[in-house]
């Protein structure tokens, strides 16, 4: 497997997974983005949101699990359904 060239491509740090939606046999994960507000609380900023594939979320959720702190290559495959951005 060749290494996924990541270089500009934007890191956003999300603070809570709010839901995951069912689309079909695919998932969507809605990720929230927070900052302080005036009254000390923290507002909704912004949403992210990724679409993928059932047995996708599965490999990405095993994979966060299972990693240690490191990368875990056996567990993200190709998949003939993913699309690079």
């Amino acid at each position: 497997m060749s290494e996924i060239d990541t270089y500009g491509v934007q890191e956003v740090f999300c603070e809570a997974l709010a839901r995951v939606e069912r689309i079909g046999p695919n998932r969507r994960l809605v990720f929230v983005i927070t900052a302080p507000n005036s009254d000390g609380r923290r507002d909704q900023v912004a949403v992210l949101k990724v679409a993928m594939s059932a047995e996708a979320s599965f490999q990405a959720a095993r994979a966060i699990f299972s990693d240690g702190g490191e990368a875990v290559a056996g567990l993200i495959v190709a998949s003939p359904t993913a699309w690079a951005n």
